[in-house]
Order: C-alpha cells, then structure tokens, then sequence
C-alpha cells in the first residue's frame, strides 16, 4: 500500500488489481435498497409474532438472514 503513495514502481505495483480502481459491490443505491427493506421486513416480521416474509426466508439459507 505505501509503495504506490510513495510513487515507487514494483513488480507488485504493476499488478492490474492494483492499478484499477474496484467496481463498488453492491453499487451503493442497491445496497441502501436491499438494507432497508430488510429492516422493514424484520420489523414487520417482530410484530406479526415472528412470521417471516418472503425476503428473510430467502436470506435465512444463504446464512444472511438474522435469527432472535
């Protein structure tokens, strides 16, 4: 990390990894989509006494859903 701020060119700086900057994942207004449905969903999840919608039972075997 300090040899491409120093301006020093090494064989690991010349990687393309290193030269491109990375596409953002997931682009930032999908990321604050998907966030804020699950917490929607969850909400609505805690107050009809645990009943999951659609979203969380799609989530829960792709170990991202969120079990209390």
């Amino acid at each position: 990390m300090l040899d491409p701020l120093a301006g020093v060119e090494t064989e690991r700086t010349q990687l393309e990894m290193v030269r491109r900057r990375p596409l953002p994942f997931p682009p930032e207004p999908a990321a604050a989509i998907g966030i804020n449905l699950t917490r929607w969903s969850l909400d609505r999840a805690d107050h009809r006494e645990g009943r999951r919608n659609l979203l969380l039972k799609t989530l829960d075997p792709l170990g991202l859903g969120f079990d209390s």
